[in-house]
């Protein structure tokens, strides 16, 4: 085993390669049966799910193309080839909005056509996108094309689907119309495609209204995202750290000081405490513990290396405070809201909570005779996304990310990078 190879949540490692994982392939397996064989209704099943920055969203989205294919070459790498033999294989049709910049609705109507084309290529189907009228046209024709060529419906996979809308916020009223708009007629191919699309994920960081009154779009999407199919699926549990990360933990504790389980609690508490159902199971984010293994344990604020430009804006924009959200009992159930492009409280709330920055803490189930009530309280998960929040809000001097986390002592040095 290569002990400074860089770790990954099984996501993307299983299915790419044989080094260290922490192994989630049974929860996979479980989580594309259900995307597969959801009872399908006037529509095809058309499935959301929403999950904070370094979550490996676009490594599973990786992972699933992968062991879906019906063309895919595993080259010996048994596992992989194992888990695509326990599904049934679908062509995959995937759009990946990860690396958008745009400036204009023209842009992102390029930008549509040479994704769509680059799938072409994918599927070996000699085709010009650009001869259809609009990009909609072209979705449509791309999901008709895969699907007869392979004799087969299409699993449609839109990775970072959201970008569309953070980029579109940085831009004029008029010009972020035209591209929200475009965005969603495009997606409505998807639900006007019927039963040549087995089945649509659109994977995210922030969830948006798929439907608007300029456009139609998908009005009956299914958001997964705190269903149990998934709430454990993209994070680590403490448990899975310290069955599959036992090595790792046990050679860097020393170095910070501290023994194997003493780290695994520091990790915890700077990188854990995620909630994402009723069941409150608590996870920890893979892209912070695989920094911190990656830099021998040391404990640092690694997601301010991560883009929160639109959050930040937000904040910046309108202040709010934020006081009723944090420790309060009584809270509906914020993660199942959408978020506005021109925000309410509320909206700071859930966004808060989709990004990460605040958590199910607690669970009140109140029941009569003819009703069931659920109300929530959200804390902030831990202290990395805690200044993280102080940096965003100019509360804090981004230099604190630089900062290590003392966990006996969460807040020890912390004053004097307050602003």
């Amino acid at each position: 085993m290569d002990s400074t190879a860089p770790l990954h949540s099984a996501l993307h490692d299983f299915a790419l390669t044989t080094k260290r994982y922490v192994d989630k392939s049974a929860q996979l397996i479980s989580f594309i049966n259900y995307l597969t064989n959801e009872p399908r209704l006037l529509a095809p099943n058309i499935f959301m799910v929403v999950r904070p920055r370094g979550f490996g969203l676009s490594l599973a989205a990786d992972t699933i193309e992968t062991v879906l294919s019906v063309q895919e070459e595993f080259s010996g790498d048994h596992k992989a080839e194992e888990l695509h033999q326990q599904l049934r294989p679908l062509p995959v049709v995937r759009l990946s909005m990860r690396k958008l910049h745009l400036n204009s609705a023209a842009a992102f109507r390029d930008h549509l056509a040479d994704l769509m084309q680059s799938q072409l290529w994918e599927h070996h189907i000699n085709k010009n996108p650009a001869s259809y009228q609009n990009p909609k046209s072209c979705l449509a024709e791309l999901i008709k094309a895969v699907s007869t060529v392979h004799q087969s419906p299409v699993a449609v996979i839109i990775d970072n689907y959201d970008a569309p809308f953070l980029c579109a916020y940085m831009l004029p009223p008029a010009e972020r119309d035209a591209v929200i708009t475009l965005y969603l007629d495009t997606l409505n191919a998807i639900k006007q495609a019927g039963r040549a699309v087995a089945f649509a994920l659109l994977t995210g960081h922030v969830k948006f209204d798929l439907s608007s009154l300029n456009s139609e779009g998908l009005p009956a999407i299914k958001d997964i995202s705190s269903y149990p199919c998934c709430d454990t699926l993209f994070g680590f549990t403490p448990a899975e750290v310290q069955k599959y990360l036992a090595a790792d933990l046990k050679r860097m504790a020393p170095r910070r000081g501290m023994t194997a389980a003493e780290l695994l609690q520091a990790l915890e508490v700077c990188y854990g405490g995620f909630v994402f159902s009723d069941r409150q199971i608590k996870l920890l984010c893979p892209y912070s513990v695989n920094a911190a293994l990656n830099n021998e344990g040391q404990l640092l604020t690694y997601q301010a290396q991560e883009d929160y430009e639109f959050l930040q804006r937000l904040l910046e924009k309108y202040e709010p405070a934020l006081d009723w959200l944090f420790d309060k009992d009584g809270q509906d159930a914020l993660f199942a809201d959408s978020v506005s492009l021109e925000p309410t409280r509320l909206d700071f709330g859930t966004a808060l909570v989709h990004l990460g920055f605040a958590t199910i803490t607690k669970v009140t189930r109140s029941e009569g005779e003819d009703y069931i009530n659920w109300r929530y309280r959200y804390g902030c998960p831990n202290e990395e996304m805690r200044r993280l929040l102080l940096m965003l809000r100019r509360q804090a001097d981004p230099q604190l990310a630089a900062l290590p986390i003392n966990p006996r002592a969460l807040t020890a040095g912390c004053e004097d990078y307050m602003l």
